[in-house]
């Protein structure tokens, strides 16, 4: 897992938290070998996805990324390593309690950076521009799903992302917000949360398969 991921399609904000790559580097070396495949196989079942490896070296490096996201704070994975350092753990307790994931619409991009409006909560967040290549190809209305967290700048309220975020075409925006507008009429979050999973998904088979009709991978039926 590399520090900086090249995608041909925009410089979406987002390369890799630091802590988050220093806590994944040593899963690495703690976690069995066995268990992390199986692992493996329960997020690929999640995102309806076969275990087969994309050819493209980026979408490799995103798809392992979802990976160690889904298993840092979706499975508390750290929880359950006993030789986990206490430097590690204590860096994963701050993770774990400012982190915010959600599907995030792009409301404005000036000099000082990204302010973003979270489509469940309807909350503005703001992640500022630390170089002058970030966000390049990325434009108001744009829809992207990250994990959020404080960037440590001690800015007020600035954020950062975990990691690299989705980034959704806007031919499937009707199909995003007809689905957050059904989970707020419920006021389902947790279903919400869960679904945002198989969003990557479609992202990434998105990617994947590029001579696919977008609207046939994008659909709550797909199999593809």
């Amino acid at each position: 897992m590399k520090s900086e991921i090249v995608t041909s399609k925009r410089n979406l904000p987002g390369n890799l938290y630091p802590d988050f790559v220093t806590i994944v580097d040593e899963l690495i070396e703690l976690v069995d070998q066995a268990q992390l495949e199986n692992l493996r196989k329960d997020f690929h079942t999640r995102l309806r996805m076969t275990l087969s490896q994309p050819e493209r070296a980026e979408l490799v490096e995103d798809l392992w990324d979802f990976f160690y996201d889904w298993c840092l704070f979706e499975k508390q994975i750290p929880a359950g390593v006993e030789k986990l350092s206490s430097n590690i753990r204590g860096l994963w307790n701050q993770l774990q309690q400012g982190n915010l994931r959600g599907l995030y619409s792009v409301q404005k991009i000036n000099d000082e950076g990204l302010k973003l409006k979270e489509l469940f909560t309807g909350k503005s967040h703001f992640i500022a521009r630390k170089y002058d290549s970030d966000f390049l190809g990325l434009q108001k209305g744009d829809l992207i799903e990250g994990r959020l967290i404080e960037d440590g700048s001690g800015k007020s309220e600035a954020s950062a992302f975990v990691r690299r975020p989705s980034y959704h075409p806007v031919e499937v925006h009707d199909y995003i917000k007809a689905k957050v507008k059904q989970f707020k009429k419920e006021k389902d979050f947790e279903t919400y949360q869960s679904w945002l999973w198989l969003l990557v998904g479609m992202y990434l088979k998105y990617r994947m398969y590029e001579h696919m009709p977008i609207e046939k991978i994008y659909d709550d039926n797909s199999r593809i």
